[in-house]
């Protein structure tokens, strides 16, 4: 009986600790070069968009293959619209100023929600200014 009741605690706080555990969301980027950038937040499929997004910054992959912050938002509110690069949206906080963006580098936005869950999206702009999105990083760095 004892080892029943210590099976069963076990199972529950496992079941606990899987629920508090962090879940990722889906992040989708589109727009091209010199019109906007906008990024979009979902649950699980682009059916059921995502409005408790708390925080979202822009990074530049620099030469020495680390990330630099180019714009980072973030607020206690929730999320009614899509994000667009450099426009910060009602309700949230500029933390780090947008800069431009260029073709050939790779960029990655990254956001968080507000229960813990992440997301993000890799992408590029060819020579044309069309928004591309690279299968691994070397593909766009020029190495």
């Amino acid at each position: 009986m004892l080892m029943r009741v210590v099976t069963v605690m076990l199972l529950l706080s496992a079941g606990i600790a899987a629920e508090a555990m962090s879940h990722s969301f889906v992040c989708k980027a589109s727009g091209r070069l010199g019109g906007p950038i906008r990024f979009q937040f979902y649950r699980d499929s682009t059916t059921h968009p995502k409005t408790d997004i708390e925080s979202f910054t822009v990074s530049i992959r620099t030469a020495d293959d680390r990330w630099k912050a180019m714009w980072s938002i973030f607020s206690n509110r929730g999320l009614t619209q899509p994000i667009e690069y450099g426009v910060t949206p009602p309700g949230f906080t500029t933390m780090i100023q947008p800069q431009k963006l260029i073709p050939g580098r790779v960029y990655a936005g990254f956001a968080t929600d507000e229960h813990g869950g992440s997301s993000g999206v890799t992408f590029g702009f060819d020579k044309n200014g069309k928004m591309t999105f690279p299968d691994s990083f070397e593909s766009m760095s020029g190495e």
